[in-house]
């Protein structure tokens, strides 16, 4: 998958600074600079923001979770490329990420990926069963006959739903090497891309002060040099 022309560094700092007073769930998609964000699939979402973010971070995923048996701390690591491999082509129409059929048990069902405003409102819903429920009567469109009991077809939905999105949950088990437990770590790319921004525009905002004050420049002129022109300046400042 492909998303648009990288964020340029003026608009990343006008990103960045109106993300700074909204809520922090979502942030992340304001880096995106499109007003459909929270409604694309997650999986769409997860891509687009690993190519805005991954020239920030070195091409790599990092994070750290809790072993769930101990109190180690594991270390995440990704490549940005391999995880952007497995996002679907969206120009091959039959992989597109509008509504989908599935044939279950005699049963057609109509159904569309999640969005991050359906994630917001499944974690509202109480424990990982009810979520689960939640999130597959927001994307159920059509049951054709209705389905009687809707929980037993869950497993076979969340399986199409996976292939056709498989992006839109981002796992790795990892091996403890202090109890040797497993631990599957489920990464949050808008808040890990949020992070590689703040970190990102906070080193620009640093270069811009030392210019200013060394040339009298103004933000928009110390950022217009781009980052060449730019460094080959600060060598200069004392």
């Amino acid at each position: 998958m492909t998303g648009g022309p990288p964020l340029t560094e003026v608009a990343l700092v006008d990103a960045w600074d109106s993300a700074l007073g909204r809520p922090a769930p979502v942030r992340g998609l304001l880096l995106l600079g499109r007003a459909d964000a929270d409604r694309l699939p997650v999986g769409e979402v997860t891509a687009l923001l690993l190519a805005a973010a991954g020239d920030w971070t070195g091409g790599r995923v990092a994070a750290t979770v809790d072993c769930r048996a101990c109190p180690e701390h594991l270390e995440v690591a990704l490549s940005v490329a391999d995880l952007l491999a497995a996002a679907p082509d969206r120009t091959d129409a039959d992989r597109a990420a509008g509504p989908f059929t599935l044939t279950w048990r005699g049963h057609l069902l109509s159904l569309r990926l999640p969005t991050t405003v359906d994630l917001a409102g499944a974690a509202r819903a109480g424990d990982a069963a009810a979520a689960e429920r939640w999130l597959f009567d927001a994307c159920l469109l059509d049951a054709t006959p209705p389905l009687a009991d809707p929980s037993a077809a869950l497993p076979a939905v969340s399986e199409a739903m996976a292939e056709r999105d498989p992006l839109g949950v981002v796992a790795v088990t990892l091996t403890c090497p202090g109890c040797g437990g497993s631990t599957e770590a489920l990464l949050d790319v808008p808040a890990w891309a949020w992070q590689a921004a703040d970190t990102r525009v906070r080193r620009l905002l640093d270069e811009v002060h030392r210019l200013a004050r060394a040339y009298g420049w103004s933000e928009a002129q110390v950022l217009g040099l781009g980052p060449h022109r730019r460094a080959a300046y600060l060598e200069r400042v004392p």
